[in-house]
């Protein structure tokens, strides 16, 4: 299974079973980590707003 089949995966069975979706900083947490990407790495990467602190939260709420 590819990161993208996984991410839609995991946001078709939120959206079914919550009626909720993903949003695009958890999509690139989920997308990243299964890539093996650390959170310290993926924050680097959207640098814009988003801390390491608050990556690795996003994550543990994965």
């Amino acid at each position: 299974m590819t990161a993208q089949e996984a991410l839609n995966l995991v946001d078709t069975l939120l959206c079914s079973t919550f009626g909720q979706r993903l949003n695009d900083v958890q999509s690139v947490v989920l997308l990243e980590s299964w890539l093996g990407h650390t959170y310290a790495e993926i924050a680097e990467q959207i640098h814009i707003s988003y801390e390491h602190d608050y990556i690795k939260q996003v994550g543990s709420q994965l």
